[in-house]
């Protein structure tokens, strides 16, 4: 049977060093999303073997939800590692054509394929080749090099002949990062031109950004970035006060950052621990009164044990930060 995307999907963005198992993990306890993406993965990595890739290709604890992503800087090892990756527990696949990341560029990968519709449809025709009946396949990609929604309709239409099966936008072009504000009216213009899904990406934070995307722009689904990292609870509130504008969400903060210490260190290898602590608290510390001084003290831990110690000392100094109540 064909996969269909749940109406109005919310997704969890492909984010280097922060959408692994453990966020998935936290983000599931709080009650889950539509969509959830792994981090970005090499083809000729994966395929080569490289030794962290069973865990950016870890796909639990949803598998029936998540979808890889890889980036490829040619079509036949892109269809290799698809080929490979079908013996992975996931919904399917999803070419990276939207990292701006200098390397991956500089190899070939991510937004650099914006130059050649041509060469990006190849990549995806590999893809759907080798990917195995009944496995999904999507693409993510940004508004292109320059302001130019001709050219972002051209490359949008070739992935579609190709075989995509929707596509995500963040309507920024390679330059720009998060420095302007994103055209959401290209997702709107996008799906009224294409005969597939459209889902938009890109500074939505509270519900009112959510309403007013889903109102203005009628995309097939919005996808969570960095909110879900500052507050993994959001797709729980978003839903709830989509059923109720009186909805309130309490969360205890403490709890829920010593539970994702609990998840990096079941699920990651020692290696990603302190890093990927780290990475994650560069945003949730947002959601305390003090929170420079809480995110310089995780900062300067050392490993997980000293993360630990650091999210204990604040609430211990600050504990009527330890429960925070939400309706946005």
């Amino acid at each position: 049977m064909a996969y269909t995307l749940p109406a109005n999907a919310l997704a969890l963005a492909p984010m280097v060093g922060l959408s692994h198992r453990a966020l998935r993990a936290l983000v599931e306890e709080f009650g889950g999303c539509d969509l959830h993406y792994t981090e970005m993965s090499s083809a000729p990595g994966y395929i080569s073997g490289a030794p962290y890739d069973a865990w950016f290709l870890d796909a639990l604890p949803a598998p029936e939800r998540t979808v890889l992503q890889f980036y490829g800087p040619d079509a036949p090892r892109l269809g290799e590692a698809v080929a490979k990756s079908n013996a992975l527990p996931a919904l399917g696949v999803d070419v990276n054509f939207g990292c701006s990341a200098p390397h991956i560029v500089a190899s070939g990968g991510g937004v650099a394929w914006m130059k050649d519709p041509a060469g990006a449809a190849g990549l995806v025709k590999a893809a759907r080749d080798n990917l195995a009946p009944g496995r999904t396949l999507s693409a993510k990609t940004r508004a292109g090099y320059e302001d130019d929604y001709g050219k972002l309709l051209e490359f949008a239409r070739a992935l579609e002949e190709a075989g995509l099966d929707w596509l995500v936008l963040h309507p920024r072009t390679k330059a720009q990062k998060f420095k302007r504000s994103p055209k959401r009216e290209l997702a709107k213009r996008l799906s009224e031109d294409l005969g597939i899904p459209v889902l938009l990406n890109g500074d939505v934070r509270r519900f009112e950004d959510w309403a007013h995307a889903r109102e203005a722009y009628a995309p097939a689904g919005v996808m969570l970035g960095r909110e879900a990292a500052r507050r993994p609870w959001v797709f729980a509130l978003f839903r709830g006060l989509e059923r109720d504008a009186g909805f309130e969400l309490s969360v205890e903060l403490e709890a829920t950052a010593l539970r994702f210490l609990d998840l990096v260190e079941e699920y990651l290898p020692p290696e990603f621990h302190e890093t990927r602590a780290k990475r994650f608290f560069h945003y949730y510390c947002d959601n305390v009164r003090f929170a420079h001084h809480f995110r310089t003290a995780v900062m300067n831990a050392a490993g997980l044990a000293g993360v630990r110690v650091a999210v204990r000392d604040y609430f211990r100094e600050v504990p009527a930060d330890r429960i925070k109540l939400e309706n946005s």
